[in-house]
């Protein structure tokens, strides 16, 4: 994941918080201490948020610490995206590999490929027993002009921190023609912590790499609220 587009999805995760709470962002100013433009900007994803303004939207908006979670995991994955990104700049003498800004991208990328989500099962919020396992599926279109083949769904961050939503490291995406819509399915566990926890997924090839790295591509993701019981 590169640094742009995390500071997109944290940012926008912040958004949608402060206005399920009903606080418009002139009155979150006000209550924060922080400047009005500031908040815009890291909301639009221009800037990325300290850990305090991200603890201090947990702790105002009642979200226990799923932001927190959010965006370690976030930087987890641009970790990742770093090293992944240094590692082929050293193979290119052998191997090639087309390099973008911010990291590189499967042999086979084309900037006309296109993926669409069209529908999801589990829906944004729904609740979830600690620990529970449960499956959720994604339904993406091809609607590029390019043949799928070999694509995985890979999780952005690592899967399997103490605290974080549990998932495979990835998942097999079905070979797709242009037009086709395929479904992916996914088994997927509730962290042991009460309260919000959002896990992310993009197409990536079988090493990693991102088929859609741009912020016009959004990854997906499963969004639930853990409880103690239904």
């Amino acid at each position: 994941m590169r640094p742009a587009q995390a500071r997109s999805v944290i940012g926008s995760r912040m958004r949608e918080l402060r206005e399920a709470a009903g606080v418009p962002l002139t009155r979150a100013a006000i209550l924060s201490g922080w400047d009005k433009g500031h908040l815009s900007r890291v909301e639009r994803g221009h800037t990325k948020p300290s850990r305090e303004l991200i603890e201090w939207y947990d702790e105002s908006f009642g979200a226990g610490q799923s932001l927190v979670n959010q965006s370690v995991e976030l930087d987890e994955a641009v970790r990742v995206g770093k090293d992944m990104s240094l590692r082929d700049m050293r193979r290119r003498g052998s191997v090639l590999h087309p390099i973008l800004l911010g990291g590189s991208v499967p042999a086979d990328h084309h900037p006309e490929d296109r993926a669409e989500l069209v529908g999801e099962t589990v829906p944004d919020g729904t609740r979830v027993c600690r620990d529970q396992e449960f499956e959720k599926s994604w339904e993406i279109r091809n609607s590029g002009e390019r043949v799928w083949k070999d694509r995985w769904l890979t999780r952005q961050g690592a899967a399997g921190t103490p605290g974080w939503m549990r998932s495979p490291a990835r998942t097999r995406l079905p070979d797709a023609v242009p037009g086709e819509v395929v479904t992916v399915r996914m088994r997927l566990q509730a962290p042991s912590q009460v309260g919000a926890s959002t896990a992310y997924f993009k197409v990536t090839d079988e090493e990693g790499r991102l088929y859609y790295p741009g912020l016009e591509s959004p990854p997906v993701y499963c969004t639930i609220f853990t409880v103690y019981e239904l």
